[in-house]
């Protein structure tokens, strides 16, 4: 299943499925207006929004075009999160005060708080989505997200492709160095981290420097060549 917010006049937006090949959208407005409330009943509303993702796919469900450039980062704002509070739309552009900045381009994920008999043991809350994230060293740290979060299921491996300008930085999947999905895990059980916290995965990142008037790109490719996430895509200007 993948999931994304559009932007609206709320500091939230509203949640909308989106299709598999990232073309088409269908909102769910009636199920849970904004991704936080649909983590925070992740146990009754993740199943009612996997249905609607399937009536996406086979066209059973009403939708409208999806525009990367129309959405928010999946989650807006975050209550726990080691990389600030508020996040960037994954097509804003960006302010950088010096005349240079480093981005750190990685993948994370988003937890929710309902435990399965089978994850008890865990002793914490579960993995919901997974989605990428760059975060530039400018004006305190700006992050954003991908347009797209998605359920483990969508994920054969992970891999980063990172260009600037349209020179690549990093592409793992050439190199073979994809990670297994099965690497993704939370760092450590804590029962402080509740719905919709964002925590850092154990998956290697990238990182590079960017300059006023650079446009740096993230994305990650499946198998076939077809974007899972859609792009991280900001143009970088002076401050001053």
């Amino acid at each position: 299943m993948k999931l994304a917010t559009l932007k609206d006049s709320t500091r939230d937006g509203r949640l909308v499925v989106v299709s598999k090949d990232l073309t088409r959208c269908s909102e769910v407005g009636h199920i849970a207006r904004t991704l936080q409330a649909a983590l925070d009943d992740w146990a009754y509303v993740g199943p009612r929004l996997e249905r609607v993702a399937e009536g996406v796919e086979t066209g059973a469900q009403p939708t409208i075009r999806f525009h990367e450039h129309d959405a928010a980062s999946p989650l807006p704002r975050a209550f726990a999160s080691s990389l600030g509070g508020y996040f960037s739309a994954p097509r804003d552009p960006l302010n950088i005060s010096s005349g240079e900045a480093q981005v750190e381009a990685r993948a994370v994920v988003i937890l929710d708080d309902f435990l399965t008999d089978a994850d008890a043991s865990s002793n914490g809350p579960q993995v919901a989505l997974v989605m990428l994230a760059a975060t530039v060293s400018a004006n305190g740290g700006d992050t954003a997200f991908s347009p797209v979060a998605v359920t483990r299921d969508e994920l054969e491996n992970l891999s980063l492709h990172l260009t600037i300008n349209g020179n690549p930085v990093s592409d793992s999947s050439k190199s073979g160095a994809g990670s297994s999905i099965d690497d993704i895990a939370i760092p450590a059980p804590n029962r402080s981290l509740g719905a919709g916290s964002i925590v850092i995965t154990g998956l290697d990142g990238v990182q590079t420097t960017v300059r006023a008037g650079d446009t740096f790109r993230l994305e990650s490719n499946d198998r076939t060549g077809h974007s899972i996430f859609g792009a991280i895509e900001r143009k970088t200007a002076s401050a001053g």
